[in-house]
């Protein structure tokens, strides 16, 4: 799976509820805080059955690159400069992160390269986990998270000053 196709699955899983997603595209022009906390609640219900569908379309090797990818992405955006935006806690951070790549790739590098752009408290633990439970019902094993990059917060060393 490429970069590509992992921001691709996220996209058309908003686009699979088009109310939803023109409120989205409203809140990427606008960064409107309170739209924003509209979408995180749909992030965390309606989107997250639209994309948990959509990975249980994939076969074993293509979900598995698609979690490394996540990992990854989660791995990039964990920066100090990023978490005094955000939320206080290790596991509110980490959250953080999964409403950031939740929202598609439009609002994570947006958040990516101007950190003052993201919102205090928007979290998607549910979506964040998804794709690990997705891969333990479908190939009835643990993934075993973290296997290329650590989602952890604080596990990029490089985005952490002290």
């Amino acid at each position: 799976m490429s970069e590509q196709n992992f921001w691709k699955l996220i996209e058309t899983s908003w686009a699979d509820s088009p109310e939803l997603d023109k409120k989205r595209m409203k809140a990427l022009e606008t960064n409107d805080e309170n739209l924003l906390y509209e979408l995180d609640e749909a992030l965390c219900n309606y989107i997250l059955e639209n994309y948990k569908n959509r990975l249980r379309l994939l076969d074993k090797e293509r979900l598995t690159q698609f979690i490394h990818i996540l990992e990854e992405k989660l791995y990039t955006i964990d920066r100090q400069e990023i978490h005094a935006y955000t939320d206080g806690s290790d596991d509110g951070f980490l959250y953080c992160r999964f409403f950031i790549v939740g929202m598609g790739e439009l609002y994570y590098n947006r958040i990516n390269d101007t950190p003052s752009k993201a919102t205090f408290d928007l979290e998607a633990e549910t979506f964040g986990f998804s794709a690990y439970g997705i891969f333990r019902e479908r190939f009835g094993a643990d993934f075993g998270s973290c296997s290329v990059h650590s989602i952890e917060t604080c596990s990029n060393v490089m985005g952490w000053t002290s």
